[in-house]
C-alpha cells in the first residue's frame, strides 16, 4: 500500500487522514506483561479521529523472552499476548481489522492448531481480513509463528 492510498483507506474506515489531523498523537510502548525489547515497540497507537492500533510481530514469548516448544503452545500464548496488547491499547478483539500470520516451515507441519486458535479468538461476525505466510525462519530462533495485527478503535 502506498502513502497515496492511505487517505482513501482511512476515509473508507471513517477516519481522517493523519496529515489532515490537527491533533494526532502517536504512542509507542511495551505493555507490562509482554517482553520489553529495546529495538522496537510491542504496540503503537495513532489517535485523532479514532485510533489505529498496530501490533507488530506478536509471538508466543513469555515476559522473560522464553517460549514453549510446540506450535500449538506458541499459538495459544501468541493469542494471549495479542489480547493483552489490545487491552493495553484500549482495543478489543472486535476492533481487529487485519492479521498477518507467519508460520515457520508451513509446508512440513500441521498448522491446524494455529488455525483453530484464530477461529476461537474472534467473536462471531468479527473476523478480520487475514493472510498466512510460510517462512523459513523468524528473527528469534525457536519461534514457530508470529502475527501482525491492525485494529481500528472508533471514538465514541
Amino acid at each position: 500500500m502506498t502513502m497515496k492510498t492511505w487517505p482513501a483507506l482511512l476515509a473508507v474506515l471513517g477516519m481522517t487522514p493523519l496529515s489532515a489531523m490537527a491533533d494526532v498523537e502517536i504512542k509507542r510502548w511495551n505493555p507490562e506483561g509482554l517482553s520489553q525489547p529495546e529495538g522496537y515497540s510491542q504496540l503503537v497507537t495513532i489517535e485523532g479521529a479514532g485510533k489505529m492500533v498496530l501490533l507488530g510481530g506478536k509471538a508466543g514469548l513469555r515476559p522473560d523472552d522464553s517460549m514453549p516448544d510446540t506450535l500449538a503452545e506458541q499459538s495459544k500464548l501468541t493469542w494471549e499476548n495479542i489480547d493483552l496488547a489490545l487491552k493495553a491499547a484500549g482495543a478489543a478483539r472486535e476492533d481487529v481489522v487485519e492479521i498477518q500470520i507467519y508460520i515457520v516451515d508451513l509446508a512440513n507441519i500441521d498448522p491446524n492448531p494455529a488455525y483453530q486458535d484464530v477461529r476461537d479468538f474472534f467473536p462471531a461476525g468479527h473476523k478480520p481480513v487475514s493472510m498466512v505466510i510460510g517462512v523459513s525462519a523468524l528473527a528469534i530462533p525457536g519461534l514457530k509463528m508470529e502475527i501482525n495485527v491492525r485494529a481500528i478503535v472508533g471514538n465514541d
